[in-house]
């Protein structure tokens, strides 16, 4: 069966991919940083949605320096990855088809107001934790042709005042997503996604919101059936890397 990491998988979008690879036959590793009781709750959710797959939560907090290496050390020792250690049979090597890195922290704020620590937490959790997690599972993806997935956004090609280091890190992602499909290939894909207005934060008022849907073409947010059926798309064509996709109702066309 194969098997999809998914960072920041325990609520809101990340719990959506999560649930998306599930139910496309993947078993699925999901990270936290705080919400222990949530990501309990998700691997349960994820059990019962979907006979079959097997489901494990991680916690791992993306601003200190060795969180990749230590998550990896972590999930390639449990049974989810290397399914096979019995004296009878062999051990297999890890397994890892799928990385979605969905981990990222939202701090809107002015210009004047953002802080270092701001900046720091929106980088390191983004582009930072992107790439090294990134380099730590090259060896298992290449072994299984899989594919990595980041998640952008269409700030990173769009000025958005109030949340400058959030679009700045979105626009580093894009890049990691060009350099390291080159750099991985031929045995490792390695694409992003840019949501348009999917799940807005709970603390974004609902004109904030409408203002934002006025923008679209189509005129209304992002179903969050669309995104995910896309997502899983881009995975799994052997043929697609190096692309950013936009599911933004037409967003980033005006």
């Amino acid at each position: 069966m194969k098997v999809a990491l998914v960072t920041g998988g325990a609520k809101r979008l990340g719990f959506e991919f999560a649930k998306a690879l599930a139910d496309a036959d993947y078993s699925i590793a999901l990270t936290y940083r705080t919400s222990r009781a949530e990501a309990d709750a998700a691997v349960d959710f994820l059990l019962r949605r979907k006979e079959g797959i097997r489901a494990e939560a991680f916690r791992a907090d993306f601003t200190a320096d060795d969180a990749p290496i230590k998550l990896f050390e972590e999930i390639f020792s449990s049974s989810l990855f290397s399914p096979s250690s019995s004296l009878s049979s062999p051990a297999e090597p890890p397994r890892l088809d799928a990385l979605v890195h969905a981990a990222s922290p939202w701090i809107p704020k002015p210009v004047a107001a953002v802080t270092f620590d701001d900046w720091e937490a929106v980088f390191r959790a983004g582009p930072r934790a992107a790439f090294f997690l990134a380099q730590a599972a090259a060896p298992e993806l290449a072994r299984s042709s899989g594919s990595i997935l980041f998640v952008s956004d269409v700030a990173a090609t769009q000025a958005w005042p109030t949340h400058v280091p959030h679009a700045a890190a979105k626009a580093a992602i894009n890049a990691l997503v060009r350099n390291l499909a080159v750099a991985l290939g031929p045995n490792v894909r390695v694409n992003a996604i840019a949501p348009g207005v999917v799940m807005p934060p709970p603390d974004m008022s609902r004109e904030a919101v409408d203002a934002l849907v006025a923008k679209t073409p189509l005129g209304r947010p992002v179903a969050v059936a669309d995104l995910m059926s896309m997502a899983v798309a881009i995975l799994e064509n052997r043929s697609m890397t190096g692309q950013v996709v936009a599911v933004d109702a037409g967003r980033s066309a005006v």
